[in-house]
């Protein structure tokens, strides 16, 4: 499970541990890089020390050949409420049936009692668990159906991620969309995004056409350092559809810093009740910067 919001390095790990995997060596790809994680790149050096084929590993990694592989792998993981390394599920297989239930999950690193303590309480109150969500754990609320969305600037494909993910959110939360007014291209793109988010339940408040100049690329600045879960759904949305947001918390405190002490700053003023901004950076070529 990549998390790229907190290793910038770590889908590509993931595409170097399956391209090796390519070459039968996918644990040995994954133990390196585990073990050498303040030294990950160049990935030739890694590809060489466990002995594959340079040239085919390097164009399985320039190529991309695992990306939309691992996303998807990604969502399902996410899907199974998966928000990172480890993640344990445990449940009951049906009657009849080699299908498993799920009844519990345990996140992060657990010791065996912890386990024990669960699998126990599991195997005590078999139908009581299977009725109801294991203790601690909340009921998942139910998703609203995301109708398909014709846009501009996304295939059907990066639409659809967006709008299905987005849908997981409380219906009528609220969201700020900004672009670099001097380019169409990225405010054709904030456009589409708001149509998404629209389909998805969500009420925009405003799409804003910039003055400032923003460097390529997708950002999503939060208020405070604890932004409101929806703003992660939002983080989600756009890791799961490859946009590879850059994100920042405390941006309002950050601003105010800026301002303080540096003449001239322009960045993003935010409403009182404004409580993130999506921004959409450059995306055509010569626009000014």
């Amino acid at each position: 499970m990549p998390l790229e919001s907190i290793h910038n390095l770590a889908f590509k790990a993931a595409e170097a541990a399956r391209c090796a995997g390519e070459q039968g060596k996918y644990w040995e790809m994954h133990d390196r890089l585990f073990e050498n994680q303040k030294t990950l790149e160049p990935w030739a050096t890694h590809a060489q020390a466990i002995g594959l084929d340079a040239g085919r590993f390097e164009q399985c990694m320039s190529g991309g050949k695992f990306v939309r592989e691992i996303r998807r792998d990604m969502e399902e993981a996410r899907k199974a409420g998966v928000t990172g390394t480890p993640a344990f599920f445990l449940g009951l297989t049906e009657p009849g049936s080699s299908r498993v239930r799920t009844l519990a999950a345990l996140k992060g690193a657990k010791a065996f009692a912890e386990f024990k303590s669960e699998i126990e309480r599991l195997l005590a109150q078999p139908a009581k668990a299977q009725a109801e969500p294991a203790e601690g754990q909340p009921s998942p609320a139910p998703l609203r159906s995301a109708p398909r969305v014709a846009t501009a600037t996304f295939d059907a494909d990066i639409a659809g991620t967006l709008a299905r993910v987005l849908a997981t959110a409380p219906e009528g939360s609220p969201a700020w969309i900004a672009a670099q007014g001097s380019d169409a291209r990225a405010v054709s793109r904030a456009e589409d995004l708001a149509r998404i988010f629209r389909a998805a339940g969500w009420q925009v408040r405003t799409v804003t056409r910039s003055p400032i100049s923003i460097k390529p690329g997708t950002y999503l600045f939060a208020r405070e350092e604890n932004p409101p879960p929806y703003v992660d759904t939002v983080r989600q949305a756009l890791e799961q559809a490859g946009l590879s947001p850059t994100v920042a918390n405390g941006y309002r405190e950050y601003y105010a810093q800026r301002t303080r002490t540096e003449r001239g700053y322009r960045g993003f003023p935010f409403a009182p009740e404004q409580t993130f901004l999506l921004v959409v950076g450059r995306l055509s070529p010569g626009t000014s910067e």
